[in-house]
């Protein structure tokens, strides 16, 4: 379907009641924040037709590169270098492929030196024939989630700076991650944590978000009593778990999921925020219209709140872990 430049704000929350599930009718709603509606154009926006998926070196990757700049430049965020993007090159098998991270600054306040690196995976798949692979959970969902911590930090100077990475080839291999990783922008004893978000909209019947990581920062498992949400904040295993007990589903390696991965392998402690596979994973009925968006503010502002907690930390519990 084609999308409009701009979303009304009286039609999307009327779409939030039309799109309400029973499981959050009982709740209390909380008010939608303009940060949220924006949240929710980003998504939209990113998992239009017009994007055809977003696949690596495709037309579509290079209009939510163009999308992407844009939102970087309104955020206030500086770019890392001349431009915010970041050209690289990777192997499919005997092939040769170039790839483009998204990359945008936000300098802190207390620890400036200190970096957090926020990570959404914008590609997704290419078309095959006439279906169109719009991944709106996988993922345009994480880096409008992304973009929304942007916003936040942008209220309010955080403690640390932050280097807000939208990577390329994720689905290929994490290859956007390895390249940010071959050759970081900052010295890599200067990234204390990665936070990547790579599906968070579709908490499905059970409303479960899964939070993994508590292996480098055992301090989750607080977060995790404290958190008020009305999500289901599930610790996942940092091994390997079974989604959701489906038999036709694969196992979930939550370590090895996303770009959070590459950090991992580094020794830098990470929070990894995603959802368990659903039916229209890496389908073509990826769509934004299944997505619950009283369960993706939830998520948004679980996410933030996460964010918060973490800057009440002391430094030393950022330390580096040798096992991988």
């Amino acid at each position: 379907m084609q999308w409009r430049k701009r979303i009304n704000l009286v039609l999307t929350l009327g779409a939030l009641a039309w799109f309400t599930p029973v499981a959050f009718a009982t709740a209390q709603p909380q008010q939608v924040t303009s940060d949220e509606t924006q949240a929710w154009h980003d998504l939209q926006h990113l998992a239009a037709d017009a994007m055809a998926g977003r696949a690596t070196g495709s037309a579509g990757s290079v209009l939510a590169q163009q999308y992407l700049q844009r939102r970087f430049a309104e955020l206030g965020l500086h770019p890392v270098g001349d431009d915010y993007l970041q050209p690289f090159s990777f192997h499919e098998g005997f092939s040769e492929k170039h790839g483009v991270n998204v990359l945008g600054m936000r300098r802190g306040c207390g620890q400036p030196a200190r970096y957090i690196v926020v990570t959404a995976h914008y590609d997704h798949l290419k078309p095959r024939g006439k279906k169109i692979f719009n991944g709106a959970d996988d993922n345009a969902s994480g880096v409008a989630g992304l973009l929304y911590l942007a916003a936040k930090t942008q209220q309010s100077c955080p403690l640390y700076s932050y280097l807000f990475l939208a990577t390329d080839a994720e689905e290929l291999g994490l290859d956007g991650a390895k390249a940010f990783m071959a050759k970081p922008p900052v010295a890599l004893d200067a990234i204390v944590l990665n936070i990547n978000l790579d599906m968070i909209s579709r908490g499905e019947s059970n409303q479960r978000l899964y939070l993994a990581g508590k292996k480098q920062l055992p301090q989750l498992v607080k977060f995790a009593e404290l958190a008020q949400t009305p999500l289901k904040l599930t610790l996942a295993h940092d091994g390997r778990q079974s989604s959701l007990g489906r038999r036709s589903q694969p196992p979930v390696d939550w370590s090895n999921a996303s770009d959070h991965a590459v950090f991992r392998k580094a020794g830098i402690p990470f929070l990894y925020f995603g959802v368990d596979v659903h039916p229209q994973y890496h389908t073509p009925q990826d769509d934004w219209q299944r997505i619950d968006p009283q369960y993706f503010f939830a998520a948004l502002r679980l996410i933030e709140q996460s964010r918060r907690w973490l800057e009440t930390l002391p430094p030393q519990t950022f330390q580096k872990s040798s096992n991988n």
